[in-house]
């Protein structure tokens, strides 16, 4: 997966014996940066969070390889928007969706205690931690009269992921954080000051 900040490569981990996500930051300043702040975001997360009930990232471990920072997390499945677009867009019930909410309202609230602001919520960032799924048979049919099937995941467990544009409540920003789509009011007429109202307009 590449994005503008690099890219997530798949990795096995000879050592561990284990399947890991290493996100290779690109070696320009600005993404340094926001990758340090990542970091110590996923190392709090972590200690507050050492069972995974709050549904966040794990970070593993961290390095910087030829001016790159590489961040070895947890590999998870597919985002959620992934899984839709894939899925032809079909909604999941309702049922499900609400657990969803549930687990990030948690990771949402492991985030505040500790005054923290994610300002990127949208389901690219909202993994599901299998990939595996059932197929299941769907009510509509196609222009041929065949029988459509929608996918389901196998587990509702899913994560918070990208911590790179985390702020701190109420800190000073001069610039519009958080995705165009997915933008709070009081971000969009630019408030003075970040606080946690945005995560939940967004």
């Amino acid at each position: 997966m590449e994005g503008t900040f690099g890219r997530v490569v798949e990795w096995w981990d000879r050592e561990r014996r284990e399947h890991v996500a290493i996100k290779i930051v690109r070696s320009i300043r600005k993404y340094r940066t926001a990758a340090k702040i990542e970091i110590d975001v996923l190392n709090q997360l972590a200690e507050n969070d050492r069972d995974g009930s709050k549904h966040c990232l794990q970070i593993k471990r961290w390095f910087d390889y030829r001016n790159h920072i590489c961040i070895v997390c947890e590999k998870l499945g597919p985002s959620l928007y992934n899984f839709l677009k894939r899925n032809k867009y079909s909604p999941f019930p309702v049922d499900l969706v609400q657990e969803f909410g549930r687990q990030l309202l948690k990771s949402v609230a492991c985030m505040h205690d500790l005054h923290f602001i994610h300002t990127d919520l949208k389901p690219e960032n909202i993994l599901l931690v299998s990939p595996e799924y059932v197929k299941f048979p769907s009510c509509k049919r196609n222009s041929h009269d065949e029988t459509q099937f929608r996918c389901l995941p196998k587990t509702i467990a899913r994560k918070l992921i990208d911590f790179g544009s985390t702020a701190f409540e109420n800190q000073d920003h001069s610039s519009i954080v958080s995705t165009r789509h997915y933008r709070a009011p009081e971000i969009i007429l630019v408030a003075p000051r970040q606080n946690i109202l945005g995560e939940v307009h967004g």
